[in-house]
């Protein structure tokens, strides 16, 4: 999805969280609404890896919906999040916000930073959450440890949002430590090689888009099916 802070990087990461802190939460939804979410429709996920997004050129790419990183571990607070997030929302995006899970890192204090930064609202896409192996931690408990916080994360951000958290994963993690475990959970699968096995509600198919607004490459994502 992007690449997460170093977390060996402690002074940086605590200066960025009170930066961070020092600013409102911003909102995020209380029921998924369906059509950022009909088949063939089409968007993107950004966080500060992608820099400062002109949102008036961004806007004229015929784009459905954007993720936008809002935090990730226990502490860290993506720097961009706030200003992209206000800015999506008054050019009318449909808009959702995704924290990047450490396996290391407690389930009940990842969904305590997550949602002291993302307020609930209605009218915005549920809350995601980054579950993958690259720039990951390896579990500092046993496997059924970590998939009690993983679980633990998943339920407080149901009970805050009203409704149930995207699982954004890849196939071999979704292998690994998801299947049969989180049911009812919508997927977000990134298969770059072709569109995944089984039903997912998006399927990112691009980590090296282009799109107005944005410098460098961002992902692209799909809601599959036919419109």
């Amino acid at each position: 999805m992007d690449q997460p802070m170093r977390f060996i990087c402690l002074t940086a990461a605590f200066l960025l969280t009170v930066t961070a802190c020092s600013e409102p939460a911003a909102p995020v939804a209380e029921t998924a609404q369906n059509g950022p979410f009909t088949p063939g429709n089409e968007g993107i996920d950004l966080s500060h890896h992608n820099g400062r997004v002109n949102w008036d050129a961004l806007s004229s790419a015929p784009l459905d919906f954007v993720y936008l990183k809002a935090t990730e571990g226990r502490d860290w607070k993506d720097t961009r999040f706030q200003e992209n997030w206000l800015a999506a929302s008054e050019r009318g995006w449909h808009v959702g916000a995704y924290h990047f899970y450490l396996l290391c890192k407690d389930g009940p204090g990842q969904a305590a930073n997550f949602i002291q930064s993302v307020e609930v609202r209605n009218g915005t896409l549920p809350p995601a959450v980054d579950l993958e192996y690259a720039h990951n931690c390896q579990p500092s408990a046993s496997r059924d440890a970590t998939l009690s916080g993983i679980r633990a994360f998943l339920e407080a951000l149901e009970a805050e949002y009203g409704t149930r958290p995207v699982l954004y994963t890849t196939p071999d993690f979704h292998r690994d430590w998801l299947a049969g475990h989180f049911p009812g959970h919508p997927v977000w699968m990134r298969s770059l090689s072709g569109p995944p096995d089984g039903e997912v509600l998006i399927w990112q198919y691009s980590m090296k888009g282009q799109v107005p607004g944005v410098d460098g490459f961002v992902d692209l994502n799909r809601v599959p099916g036919t419109p």
